[in-house]
């Protein structure tokens, strides 16, 4: 009899494990509280990597998000005044490691994987919460809220940042915590901004950071981040007070920034904010095993989250079909994979810590050493760009 594979969230990370386990024999069902079209709507837009483009690779599926993505050939930072402070190239990433970086959707990105997991004929349920879970010697029973149940052998919690798996079956994990940063984007036609050959346009301004790209004949992805303390996020803006917001705290920024933000439709920007989730001292209990965000959170700021959760599925896909129990199974996918990740964090904990630069001496203190830690940065991305998830799954990185 087939090993039963309950996964609950169709996130990146749940639908590539599925595809993956699919592919491998198994056949696995895939619960997610949202709608189609919440999960095809999701967000505002990613940039994969070139380890998350070669994951994506071992789907078949690096086609597909080139066709609707824009290819990123890099990175150039500027301060307020528009001066550049240093640059990221991304140029040669195909040569190096095989793939591009690529920026697209995150309603794309979950359509894509969408559409393989249902031509590869598997068991999703949109529409369906995770009301409890009780493990067993033998099986994972799980309670929808459609007063349903169902036993799994192996249950996957790739539900995200606030995981009601990680909540229900680990209560004794810590629990994610607001780090004081704050984000808002979206996308926007703006012809009169012209394209950016590839490169995100980076500002570190004077009250926020700000970031876009443009390929030719096509909208303008745009992002800021923003300090905001706890007390303010409890009550936040929306609509035409929140655009306001935004166009005060870019008010010095480089002309083209404050252009974007004035084309925004006040209605379309999404706003959210930024949290870290603690070290966790394991990622598994009995026959569940949480992957992605639920497991380890990776900050906007590293470009790694999608990127990681990919990896994830298909390294955990290859530990279960490699091992005899779900524990053998676990703790080799976690003994790969954490050392990996934190990384990541690491890296995306770096890269934000600049953004909450406030007051004249942080800004020029900023200026003056970002320039020299760029190189670095670089070198740290590339050493996380040199994996291949798709190549040898179950080999360290």
């Amino acid at each position: 009899m087939k090993t039963r594979i309950g996964i609950v969230g169709a996130g990146f990370a749940g639908l590539a494990l599925a595809l993956v386990l699919a592919r491998r024999g198994f056949a696995p069902t895939v619960i997610e509280k949202r709608s189609e079209e919440q999960l095809r709507n999701e967000g505002i837009f990613l940039t994969l990597a070139p380890n998350g483009m070669n994951a994506l690779r071992g789907l078949g599926l690096t086609d597909a998000a080139l066709a609707r993505g824009v290819e990123t050939r890099g990175l150039v930072f500027h301060n307020e005044h528009g001066r550049v402070l240093g640059a990221l190239d991304y140029t040669r990433h195909v040569q190096r490691f095989a793939a591009p970086s690529v920026t697209i959707r995150r309603g794309e990105l979950g359509a894509i994987l969408l559409e393989a997991a249902r031509a590869a004929g598997i068991d999703i349920r949109f529409g369906t919460a995770v009301d409890a879970v009780t493990q067993t010697s033998s099986d994972v029973l799980v309670t929808g809220s459609d007063g349903g149940s169902e036993g799994f052998d192996i249950l996957v919690g790739a539900d995200g940042l606030r995981s009601s798996v990680r909540r229900l079956v680990m209560p004794d994990l810590p629990t994610p915590t607001y780090n004081g940063l704050q984000g808002s984007g979206g996308i926007v036609d703006v012809p009169d901004v012209p394209p950016t050959d590839g490169r995100m346009h980076m500002t570190f301004g004077r009250n926020a950071f700000f970031g876009y790209i443009k390929a030719p004949a096509a909208p303008v992805y745009w992002f800021n981040t923003f300090p905001q303390t706890e007390e303010n996020r409890a009550t936040p803006l929306t609509g035409e007070p929140l655009a306001r917001f935004l166009a005060g705290l870019h008010r010095l920024d480089p002309e083209v920034n404050r252009r974007i933000i004035a084309a925004a439709d006040p209605a379309d920007i999404r706003v959210y904010p930024d949290f870290d989730i603690p070290n966790l001292s394991h990622w598994s209990a009995g026959r569940v095993v949480l992957i992605g965000d639920a497991a380890h959170a990776v900050t906007p700021h590293s470009g790694q989250g999608a990127s990681m959760a990919l990896e994830d599925a298909l390294v955990l896909a290859a530990a279960i079909a490699a091992e005899a129990t779900p524990a053998r199974a676990f703790e080799r996918f976690e003994s790969l994979r954490r050392a990996r990740v934190e990384a990541a964090v690491r890296l995306g904990r770096q890269s934000g810590t600049p953004k909450k630069a406030q007051g004249w001496l942080s800004l020029r203190l900023r200026d003056l050493l970002l320039p020299l830690f760029v190189p670095l940065g670089q070198k740290a991305q590339e050493r996380l760009f040199a994996y291949r998830a798709d190549q040898e799954p179950l080999s360290l990185p």
